[in-house]
């Protein structure tokens, strides 16, 4: 993935504007458009998502295994991730005749031709958005794809096994009842940034507890600084921070399942709203977040108009045009509830490959997966692309300090928004409250109570 180019889609067909028109400004609500396709995980990819077995047809690309595997990917043609990604398939070529692959876009633009594909069976041999073991949705579909369980058994250079090449943390995305149906070439994690040099001239450390947090902001309130740069024109960027607390009180798994049934029942989700509302009311979000669109707030951040960021890990490679030479950045874990268990989670957005199981490619298939998810391979694209790898002992994005450190504690990548993005109905429905929420239309009390309604009545 192009980290940049596949944010700045999945943006970019979701927004219509600001959620709330700011108080400086004429009109009134400005609501947000409902379709979130994000990276393919809207309405076409939701057609056949809950679908099992579909028409098996030849695989793809020839069913006597003649002619190049079909290989899909993100990038758009002409870009850089787009080259490194076919350079992959052209060293294992070289080295292997008998290996060759065509390339086809399957990102967001085109899900709903590649979906229709795979229902006349004659999908890629290679593909995305179609699999995430944290989505029910998608389980019955495993039924369509290769199990690859068995290769991660296969012996990789450097030593151990393929499976064991990964963090464990990526086969909560990955491993269904037990079997392996896909591999991640890559993630994002959502993580809180913050400027180094800034904090060391304010004597102020790096939050890493909820109380941290609090204090921080206070400092940074006081140096006339706004603490923490956020838009309020995206709302799922605003839910980074009730999602993250939401897990921290209650667990991952039972935040997704209320999130689909609308059962907030449990005290702690009370409780995480009552922190985020201690939050709000410090004032911590740079004046007139309500109607600044995430690249000026970027912008704002880098500017040094603001401490802190909640953001994925693209951050780096969207903005590094735009990062003065000096800036020192540095990135740590959403914080721990103070009186809560230890939760070294993070909300992620992975890249699941998948395999049509038809396919007359396999080793072809495999032998590209393997490369491209090969320690080399990936310590390449973090360096060349600015990408995560889900690979152990691959290093960050250059010049984020703290961040391999932080990416080697994960104990679990989960997939974020819940889940909600292959249901843009529940998506919007959920994050229109956190919006509102956020914006202070709701004290924590009646934000759980508007959830609970909009969840249960959502389609």
């Amino acid at each position: 993935m192009d980290p940049v180019e596949d944010e700045s889609t999945r943006r970019s067909m979701h927004s219509a504007g600001p959620t709330r028109t700011p108080p400086d400004l004429p009109g009134g609500t400005v609501a947000r458009r409902d379709l979130l396709l994000a990276a393919g995980l809207g309405a076409g990819a939701l057609g056949i998502a809950g679908c099992g077995p579909l028409s098996s047809g030849d695989g793809g690309g020839g069913g006597d295994g003649s002619g190049p595997a079909e290989i899909g990917v993100k990038p758009a043609e002409g870009t850089s991730g787009y080259d490194f990604l076919v350079g992959v398939g052209d060293s294992i070529t070289e080295e292997n005749p008998e290996f060759t692959y065509t390339y086809t876009f399957v990102n967001t633009k085109v899900r709903p031709q590649i979906e229709q594909r795979w229902r006349a069976g004659d999908p890629p041999d290679l593909d995305y958005e179609i699999f995430n073991a944290q989505v029910p949705s998608t389980h019955d579909f495993a039924e369509n794809l290769l199990d690859l369980t068995p290769y991660m058994e296969d012996e990789v250079d450097g030593g151990g096994t393929w499976g064991e090449s990964f963090l464990e943390a990526a086969s909560r995305e990955t491993t269904l009842d037990g079997r392996t149906y896909g591999v991640l070439s890559d993630t994002a994690v959502i993580a809180l940034f913050y400027n180094i040099a800034m904090f060391e001239e304010l004597g102020i450390e790096a939050p890493t507890t909820w109380s941290d947090l609090l204090e921080v902001c206070d400092a940074l309130s006081d140096a006339d600084i706004a603490p923490i740069a956020v838009t309020g024109m995206y709302e799922p960027y605003m839910g980074y921070w009730t999602d993250y607390l939401f897990t921290r009180h209650v667990g991952y798994d039972q935040s997704r399942d209320a999130a689909f049934s609308g059962d907030f029942s449990d005290p702690g989700f009370l409780e995480a709203a009552e922190r985020f509302q201690e939050l709000r009311e410090k004032d911590p979000f740079i004046n007139g977040f309500e109607g600044t669109d995430f690249t000026a707030v970027q912008m704002e951040f880098f500017q040094e108009k603001a401490g802190m960021i909640l953001m994925g890990s693209w951050l780096v490679a969207e903005m590094k045009d735009s990062i003065p030479e000096d800036f020192r950045l540095g990135v740590v874990p959403f914080p721990q509830v103070d009186d809560g268990g230890e939760d070294d989670s993070f909300i992620a957005a992975s890249n699941v490959m998948v395999v049509n199981k038809d396919t007359a490619h396999v080793d072809a298939v495999i032998a590209y997966m393997k490369a491209l998810t090969s320690k080399e391979t990936q310590t390449r694209r973090a360096e060349e692309q600015g990408s995560v790898s889900a690979v152990k002992d691959v290093p960050g994005p250059p010049e984020v300090e703290g961040f391999e450190e932080m990416i080697a504690g994960a104990g679990e990548l989960n997939i974020r928004q819940f889940g909600l993005e292959y249901v843009p109905d529940r998506d919007t429905a959920f994050y229109h409250e956190v919006a509102k929420f956020t914006f202070g239309d709701y004290d924590a009390a009646e934000f759980i109570e508007a959830l609970t309604t909009a969840m249960e009545s959502a389609d």
